[in-house]
């Protein structure tokens, strides 16, 4: 009997030790699952961190990025003023200076009593100071232009085919190189836009002045139809053309492409600008062949 009492009691003992060893067994299991749950934590906060660090990095490397490219930007616009300043300065000086020294000499030859000129010569040496006073008055006409068209929004109704034919008239004046001018028009004569007159005439002068610059011989045609809503005034001529690369380009202020040529290369920008002032525009035409072929749109009614 004793000795079944004294295995009882051992057997309660072993199992009190095996609750308390289960018990320290899942109090262990549940601290080393709170430690990984901080391991965890730890790691998705550092990764996140990280994740915000570089976003955040790259978002200001882009803002740095195009603050650089806006200043280069800004750099290059700044250099390219400056070429066109030059370029105005010496072209300025260039296209007055020639014209002013003729005339101081040819003055001084007619003013001089010590020679002995034939009215031929007289006449020629007065022909040449009126065209280079002339040759004044149209660069100073030019610059005067640039702000003065701005300021000429009147509109008015103006006949087409009587303007044009006025001013190929006009042209005929100075056409010392013997061209065939001619007006070409599918317009009636009582065809009639809306539009700035004097800005008209400022825009199809500039872009008739430059045919006739450019043309040495053949012709210049003076053409006017309507395509749509747009009335379409055409200045064709048999000159020396335009390379591709350079039909934009002459539409940029002071851009010259023959420094020979009289001119400071505001003629066709100030055509543009007035146009498109006007609702219209000044193109290249580059389905032209055998010369240069010049497009002045404007809206019929303004």
């Amino acid at each position: 009997m004793g000795a079944m009492v004294l295995c009882t009691l051992r057997l309660s003992a072993a199992s009190e030790q095996a609750a308390a060893g289960t018990m320290k067994s899942a109090e262990l299991v549940d601290a080393e699952h709170r430690a990984d749950n901080w391991r965890m934590a730890f790691f998705v906060m550092t990764g996140l961190y990280i994740f915000v660090y570089i976003m955040g990095r790259r978002r200001l490397m882009r803002k740095i990025w195009a603050r650089n490219k806006a200043l280069r930007a800004a750099l290059d616009k700044a250099h390219e003023s400056d070429r066109l300043k030059t370029a105005f300065i010496q072209n300025m000086s260039h296209e007055i200076r020639t014209p002013l020294n003729a005339i101081n000499g040819f003055t001084q030859l007619l003013c001089n009593p010590g020679f002995e000129l034939s009215k031929e010569e007289r006449q020629d040496m007065v022909n040449r100071i009126t065209k280079s006073c002339d040759n004044i008055t149209s660069i100073v006409g030019e610059l005067l232009d640039m702000s003065e068209g701005e300021s000429q929004h009147d509109r008015m109704t103006v006949a087409v085919n009587a303007l044009c034919s006025e001013m190929l008239d006009d042209l005929k004046a100075a056409n010392e190189k013997g061209l065939d001018l001619q007006f070409s028009t599918a317009l009636p004569d009582d065809f009639t836009v809306e539009t700035n007159e004097p800005n008209l005439r400022r825009i199809v002068r500039r872009v008739l002045d430059n045919a006739m610059k450019f043309t040495e011989k053949g012709s210049i045609t003076l053409s006017c139809e309507t395509i749509g809503p747009q009335l379409v005034v055409s200045v064709a001529d048999t000159g020396i053309g335009i390379e591709p690369g350079n039909r934009e380009r002459i539409f940029e202020n002071f851009t010259k492409l023959d420094d020979y040529v009289q001119g400071v290369g505001l003629g066709l920008p100030l055509s543009r600008r007035l146009a498109r002032m006007l609702g219209g525009d000044v193109t290249y035409d580059n389905t032209y062949a055998g010369g240069s072929r010049f497009l002045i749109s404007l809206p019929i009614k303004g």
